[in-house]
């Protein structure tokens, strides 16, 4: 049985959209999926709190640049995050970003998991899994830490 994990609805253009809320953090993208409550806003709501922006909330859409997944707000996309019971937070989106996960927010079947991918228009692009948890978003942030170096302490 295939295991649970980000779908994509082909557009024009050699664009396809999922049912992601996408983060940047020091340039670096996180697509947060997983059904209806796993915790895509929330968790977004956490990383924002610490520092990261938001790229788009509920539908994001993706395109390729050579050998890197960019992500992006669909056009006419609304400047906000959904927190859920609260309300519409009024946030500045940024245009875009290089995604560097996607992050399947259910279970997770093993403490260190093997590595997965996701092709996407030609990019590969690791898929995490991780239940929605209080402490998700520092590991997120932490994980991304350790792949781009670029305020690594590794």
């Amino acid at each position: 049985m295939d295991r649970p994990g980000p779908t994509f609805a082909p557009l024009s253009g050699d664009r396809v959209s999922a049912h992601a809320t996408t983060i940047a953090f020091a340039g670096a993208g996180l697509a947060l999926c997983g059904p209806s409550g796993a915790g895509k806003s929330g968790t977004a709501a956490q990383l924002i709190a610490l520092g990261a922006d938001l790229v788009a909330d509920d539908l994001t859409i993706f395109m390729a640049d050579g050998s890197t997944l960019l992500a992006t707000a669909p056009s006419g996309a609304v400047s906000a995050l959904e927190l859920r019971g609260l309300g519409l937070a009024r946030l500045k989106l940024v245009p875009h970003v290089a995604l560097k996960a996607f992050v399947w927010l259910g279970a997770s079947t093993a403490r260190l998991p093997e590595p997965e991918n996701v092709q996407v228009l030609g990019c590969a692009v690791p898929l995490l899994r991780h239940p929605a948890t209080a402490d998700l978003a520092a590991k997120l942030l932490i994980w991304l830490d350790s792949r781009t170096c670029e305020r690594g302490r590794i």
